[in-house]
């Protein structure tokens, strides 16, 4: 067994025909090979005793036998063991020496038509230049698994060591998962330069490339080198003339706004341009005769159950073509958004809603009565006619539609929202649903809060918190903590958010895993799997994510014998899982969850969804390198969801991450029942620390003044 990134299980035959488990990167070792390996034996608790291999070289194989296992291992398109076998009769044991340097010969092995010798030549020689190039990253210390990823690419081995050997940064732009440290591992490794203008050339892409990671659409030009000075160690000068030629080859945008010269990547530049565009176009193009029949449909919202401040915005929407409602937990905005639908499906208006996950679309759907999509789904993403995956609607295939409603806007990041703009009819009317205190959207921007700063739109904040959300002690608890104060913990039976004190972070993981694995299931008549959601600041520690995932599918699932095991992970049937990567034709997105409902030798079957209207994917043992477990996710992850439980984990190690947004968006995932556990020094830190980190975005300012 393989993974993506090299780790392997093998079992290997000794020269004494004992067999033994081997574990460790050995991505190039395949079916037949010989080997010698260098390392230790250890016993693992579940598998007993293996080898743990720090280091191998390999040859090739020098039997009969061992050269058609070589040849049938699945890495030579074309050769199966039937073939193998024919071609290593006709060829004997100099099989892979006459491969190499006749090839030509193999035209000749009975049955053997010309196009498939010239497809196992290809494959041959492909495979033998993955295994030089591969012996080269292995001398000089670089990850396996990406030798097969750069002699793809390049179509050829001398080809793909022609440019690692002389353009070492190239492969950043054109291999899938080489970034800039690896390429610069490599370049060390060749002797190139640390002054090197393709290398400071990358370093400030790559900085570019990591400031949008962080939410950034772009990076003050004095930050911009600063950053890539820190990384590569090149003086600031010499950085700023690298930085004026990137500009002049168009790989990057500076723009001067109020005196402050901005840098950004040109997709990003042009995203934030045509947002503000957008949404100006949308507010000066609205015209009397299209406001949704304004008069009739304000006369229909007249619901004595809304205050006037939830009619004013349910008229608002009738009237002005960019309407953001916000509020906190409790305050009316579902109750708002169900009027505003009932009351333009009166007026036969064509109301279209949607949300930035599956888990926020289908909440949407349940509390309106009406149908909603992901935006991915309303845009329809897919295989576009030039084989690459991107929007079917835009602005030459608009959707259709009156009125457009964004739930969880918060979470919608600048690139989705650039799209959804363009698919939007001329005449739409455009309601932004969110809470600007939870965290920001993962991907670059902010656009829920640069659109209420902007002014451009008709902005309405529900602050009452109504008599029946006012029951639960959660609500009242997160608006606490969204002002700053620190809420009250009651211990009784008629609160439904409890704070268990624990300081020792190894004590408060067992606890968690407790609660969440046996107390909670049983006290609230709960799945352990679909009713309680652990959630953690961070992913690593006693109480991060991936130690309690480990430790929550082990205990949860105890029994199960059924187990795959992918890399250091093992996955069981019936575990919950995230899938962590966006797959388009298979109609599966990054942050999904479902269960594992089959495993077999090469892979398993991700039952995606926690509904019946689930459905199945097949995944290989490569592809599962996407799924992790669900059990415990981070806060971010959670965003747009709700869970009947939530377990919380507060602890001091959490520090660098304990911010009053992260700790209010936590607390306002749970429905039913909400427990911290934790220390009430780090509840305290979250709740006294406002994360003021800047995201650095112009689209307020476009918004403000620039025109079109």
């Amino acid at each position: 067994m393989k993974s993506e990134r090299g780790y392997a299980v093998l079992r290997l035959r000794l020269a004494n025909d004992e067999t033994v488990r081997a574990v460790g990167t050995l991505s190039e070792i395949a079916l037949g090979a010989e080997c010698e390996l260098i390392g230790h034996y250890r016993l693992h608790a579940e598998y007993g005793r293996e080898f743990h291999v720090d280091s191998f070289r390999t040859q090739a194989p020098a039997s009969e036998l061992g050269i058609v296992r070589f040849l049938a291992s699945g890495r030579f398109k074309g050769i199966g063991e039937k073939t193998a076998t024919r071609i290593v009769a006709h060829l004997g044991v100099g099989t892979l020496d006459i491969l190499r340097e006749q090839p030509d010969e193999i035209a000749k092995v009975p049955g053997m038509t010309a196009k498939r010798a010239k497809g196992i030549i290809d494959a041959f020689k492909q495979q033998e230049d993955v295994a030089k190039l591969g012996a080269f990253f292995r001398e000089h210390g670089l990850p396996l698994h990406l030798a097969d990823k750069v002699v793809s690419q390049f179509g050829s081995g001398s080809t793909a060591m022609d440019v690692v050997l002389s353009h070492p940064f190239q492969l950043v732009e054109d291999v899938a998962g080489i970034g800039f440290k690896t390429a610069d591992e490599i370049a060390r490794a060749v002797g190139i330069q640390e002054n090197d203008p393709d290398r400071m050339d990358a370093a400030l892409l790559h900085t570019l490339r990591e400031a949008q990671d962080e939410g950034h659409l772009y990076l003050p030009h004095a930050d911009w080198i600063a950053r890539a000075a820190k990384l590569v160690g090149v003086s600031h000068e010499d950085l700023a003339v690298s930085g004026a030629h990137i500009v002049a080859s168009g790989r990057v945008i500076f723009d001067q706004i109020e005196n402050e010269l901005l840098v950004y990547l040109p997709r990003l530049y042009r995203m934030e341009k045509n947002i503000a565009h957008r949404l100006q176009e949308l507010v000066r193009s609205m015209k009397r005769d299209s406001n949704l029949h304004a008069s009739e449909a304000v006369s229909e919202v007249q619901d004595d159950l809304l205050t006037p401040l939830q009619r004013q915005a349910a008229h608002a929407i009738f009237t002005h073509s960019l309407v953001v409602l916000t509020g906190g937990p409790g305050t009316g905005k579902t109750t708002t958004v169900r009027h505003v639908v009932a009351t333009a499906v009166k007026q036969m208006q064509r109301v279209v809603l949607c949300a930035p996950t599956g888990r926020a679309a289908k909440r949407l759907a349940e509390s309106t009565g009406q149908s909603a999509l992901t935006i991915h789904r309303l845009l329809e993403v897919g295989k576009q006619g030039n084989g690459h995956y991107g929007f079917a609607r835009d602005r030459s295939n608009r959707v259709e539609g009156d009125l457009f409603i964004v739930d969880e806007a918060s979470m919608v990041d600048a690139p989705l929202f650039s799209n959804l703009l363009d698919a939007l009819p001329d005449h739409a009317h455009l309601l932004l649903v969110g809470d600007p205190w939870q965290l920001p959207s993962v991907g670059p921007g902010q656009i829920l809060r640069d659109v209420i700063d902007s002014g451009l739109g008709v902005v309405y904040e529900l602050q009452l918190v109504f008599r029946q959300a006012a029951q639960s002690t959660i609500t009242l608890a997160a608006h606490e903590v969204r002002k700053g104060n620190r809420p009250a913990f009651e211990k009784s039976h008629d609160t439904d958010y409890y704070f268990i004190e624990e300081e020792d972070p190894q004590k408060a993981a067992a606890l968690v895993i407790d609660l969440a694995a046996r107390r909670l299931p049983d006290y609230l008549h709960l799945d352990a799997r679909s009713g309680v959601q652990v959630l953690s600041p961070m992913r690593k520690g006693y109480c991060g994510t991936e130690r309690l995932n480990e430790a929550l599918s082990e205990r949860i699932l105890s029994e199960t014998k059924r187990i795959l095991q992918v890399g250091p992970r093992m996955f069981r049937v019936g575990d919950k899982v995230m899938n962590t990567k966006n797959d388009y034709e298979r109609d599966i997105y990054n942050g999904d969850i479902g269960f594992v409902s089959d495993v077999h030798e090469d892979g398993l079957t991700f039952r995606v969804g926690l509904s019946t209207e689930a459905h199945e994917v097949m995944l290989t043992r490569t592809e599962c390198s996407q799924l992790t477990h669900a059990y415990a996710v981070s806060v971010h992850k959670s965003q747009g969801s709700e869970y009947p439980c939530v377990v919380l984990p507060l602890m001091r190690e959490h520090a660098v991450m304990l911010y009053r947004q992260l700790l209010y968006t936590a607390m306002t995932r749970a429905q039913s029942l909400l427990v911290i556990v934790g220390s009430p020094r780090a509840f305290d830190m979250a709740l006294r620390r406002v994360d003021t980190a800047k995201r650095y975005t112009r689209l307020t300012y476009r918004l403000r003044f620039e025109l079109p």
